[in-house]
This record gives structure tokens, C-alpha cells and sequence, in this order.
């Protein structure tokens, strides 16, 4: 039997319901995984760790750097090389550039065991990067037998790094949708919903202006947490919006997933990220979708037209525009919303593996 073992950094609930589906529905090969840490204050997410198995915490040094951006935190740990060593792995998927995936990458090479190199991260999202992270990045890939990528502009920034495109397989970022699958009809509410964190990378602060443009009818529903909530309330306040806006804190579970079904669009107006799952969560329950172009992933998720639109956050007029636009039919977002319903089984486990797998074989393949 195959020994491979994930190295990545925290518990992420969609990232241990992917390794327990692997575990479960791939017997041929035992999978291990190894967390740097237990988790970052920033996310507080529920984890139920009961379905997974034959997973390790390494202990480890956190160092969290304060931005307003966002909140970056860096995991130094102890003892990867020791863990590495006791589960003698065949192969090894390295998740990411970080220290903890330096470290495995030069235990790797040293007992000559292939790894594959995994990541989320796109040019996009990585633009801002220094000089030590660009020579991470090129000190894995050279090394790398194989790369998974989380999306399309994940892949092209794995080959702007130097990957070989013949190695690369894609195995999308989702959800369990089985946890968010609804069906819905009526789109009548004229409710947008936000799910992220109140941080300025996430961008609410450029969707208001242009909410103050739309109709008064139309509300916003905003669910997080974050150090911008103050600064949002009084942005809403100077815009004569406040009575439109709710803010309802950060929901998980079933208060989330009834959140979805009585909204009609969901929104995301961020300035950076490498994919935006919550999108995936929002299709599952039947919504059309408006993201900003810099959700790297709504360009797999969202097609023009059909299930939502991509903007420009930045355009303010534009976005208003396009929220306006949507919500002018009626029937048209009922369409779209079953679209949206109907793509996200795509991004089902059973899908999504095939390229982590299609990876694995390969490089043992080329091993033998």
C-alpha cells in the first residue's frame, strides 16, 4: 500500500472533510496528514476532527504580523523532519511555500522521496510577496515531481514559477456541498448577502458606495466578523445607508446555511483572494453571484451571464449598475440561481480528487 502524507498548516474544516473523503474513498493508499498548527485566532471556524484519521500537530512557534489588509500568520515548527521520519512516507504533498513545507522539501530530497507540490496561491493573490517568499517558491518548484493546483490562476502562477505544465493537475478548492445544497424559487427579497471577515482586503468598504447607488429596496446582509466593523457602520452611516444594512456576525452551520436560502444574490466584493470558497458555498444554495474580479477562483465558478457576473469593485458606478441589472428580472435570477445550483455539483469531492489522484499516480508512476 501507497504511504502518502499531506503537510499543511491549520485544521480547516474544508480541508478535513477532502482528507477524510480521500481516507474513506481511496483505500489503496493510507493517507496521513500533519498540521503545523491547531489553528489562528482569526478564524473561527468549528472543526470536527472525528472523521479523520491518522493526523499529527506539530508543535510550533506562531508569529502573527498586523495589517489591516489582513492578519498574516507564520507558523515555525518543530520536529517536521522527526514525523516525516517515524511515518516513512512513499511520496509526500506539500501544501504551500511556507517554513514547515521548506523543512519537509529538504527531508524529502535528502531520503530521495518525491513530493508534489500543492498550493492556493495565484499571481494575484502572491503580487505583494518579498524576495525570501519568491525564492521559496522557486526552491520548491525546481524540486517538485508533480503540482496540484487549487484553480485555474493557481496553475498559471505553479507555471510563472516554473513548473512544467505536463506535471501540473488541478483539484479544485470546495466545500462539502452536500452541507450547503438547497434548492430554491423565490427571489423576490431583494437581499444581498456577504459571508467573509470585516477586514479591508475583503473589500465592503468599495461595495457601499455603490450600494448608496441602487434602489432603496435593495438590503445588504453582512455576516463576520473584524476590525473594520466601526469603520463600515460610520461609512454606512455618512452614505445615508444604515437602515439597509444588517450586520449579523459571524454565523456557521445551520444559522449560515438558512442565511443562504433567504437571500437572493450573494456578493463579494474583495480586493484579494486566491479563491473565494464562500461563492462555492452561495451556488450550492441556489444564488447568483456578483464577485469582483479579484476572487481568483470566480472565474471557475462563475460564468458570465449564466449564474452571476465578475466586476470591477474598484468602478463604483459599474457595480452598481450590475447589482441593479440583477435584480431587475426576477425570473432571469431564478435561472441563474439554478445554474448556480446545478455548477456546484461540480466541485463535488468525488470530483475534485481526481486530479490530486491523477497526481499521485503520475509521480509514482514516473518513480517505478
Amino acid at each position: 500500500m501507497i504511504r502518502a502524507v499531506f503537510i499543511t498548516n491549520i485544521p480547516s474544516p474544508y480541508r478535513v472533510d477532502f482528507f477524510a473523503f480521500l481516507q474513506k474513498n481511496y483505500p489503496e493508499y493510507e493517507f496521513h496528514i500533519i498540521f503545523s498548527g491547531a489553528g489562528m485566532e482569526n478564524r473561527k471556524w468549528s472543526v470536527e476532527l472525528a472523521e479523520l484519521s491518522n493526523y499529527y500537530f506539530l508543535k510550533s512557534k506562531t508569529i502573527i504580523i498586523r495589517k489591516r489588509f489582513d492578519d498574516r500568520y507564520v507558523f515555525l515548527p518543530v520536529g517536521v523532519e522527526k514525523q516525516l521520519k517515524a511515518l516513512c512516507p512513499d511520496i509526500v504533498f506539500a501544501m504551500e511555500y511556507n517554513p514547515t513545507i521548506l523543512r519537509a522539501v529538504h527531508w524529502c530530497r535528502k531520503k530521495k522521496i518525491p513530493f508534489i507540490s500543492w498550493t492556493d496561491g495565484t499571481l494575484n493573490s502572491e503580487k505583494n510577496i518579498g524576495k525570501v517568499q519568491q525564492l521559496s517558491r522557486s526552491y520548491i518548484v525546481k524540486r517538485a515531481a508533480a503540482f496540484v493546483a487549487s484553480s485555474t490562476a493557481s496553475k498559471q502562477a505553479q507555471i510563472a514559477y516554473g513548473a512544467d505544465g505536463k506535471k501540473c493537475f488541478i483539484s479544485y478548492l470546495t466545500v462539502d456541498i452536500q452541507k450547503y445544497l438547497r434548492k430554491k424559487t423565490d427571489y423576490s427579497g431583494k437581499q444581498l448577502l456577504y459571508v467573509g471577515s470585516l477586514i479591508q482586503r475583503k473589500g465592503l468598504d468599495l461595495l457601499l458606495p455603490a450600494l448608496a447607488k441602487t434602489g432603496d429596496d435593495i438590503r445588504l446582509v453582512i455576516v463576520g466578523e473584524g476590525q473594520e466593523k466601526e469603520l463600515l457602520m460610520r461609512q454606512a452611516a455618512e452614505l445615508g445607508i444604515s437602515s439597509r444594512i444588517e450586520f449579523k456576525g459571524y454565523l456557521e452551520g445551520e444559522p449560515l446555511q438558512e442565511l443562504y436560502g433567504s437571500s437572493d444574490i450573494f456578493i463579494l466584493p474583495t480586493r484579494e483572494d486566491c479563491f473565494g470558497l464562500v461563492i462555492l458555498e452561495a451556488m450550492c444554495a441556489s444564488l447568483p453571484v456578483i464577485s469582483s474580479k479579484y476572487a481568483d477562483g470566480a472565474f471557475d465558478l462563475i460564468e458570465e451571464g449564466e449564474n452571476g457576473c465578475i466586476i470591477d469593485p474598484d468602478d463604483t458606478d459599474a457595480f452598481a449598475a450590475a447589482i441593479t441589472a440583477m435584480f431587475a428580472d426576477e425570473g432571469r435570477l431564478a435561472v441563474m440561481g439554478r445554474r448556480s445550483y446545478e455548477k456546484a455539483h461540480k466541485f463535488a469531492f468525488s470530483e475534485v480528487a481526481k486530479g490530486a489522484i491523477e497526481a499521485l499516480r503520475f509521480v509514482m508512476r514516473e518513480a517505478e
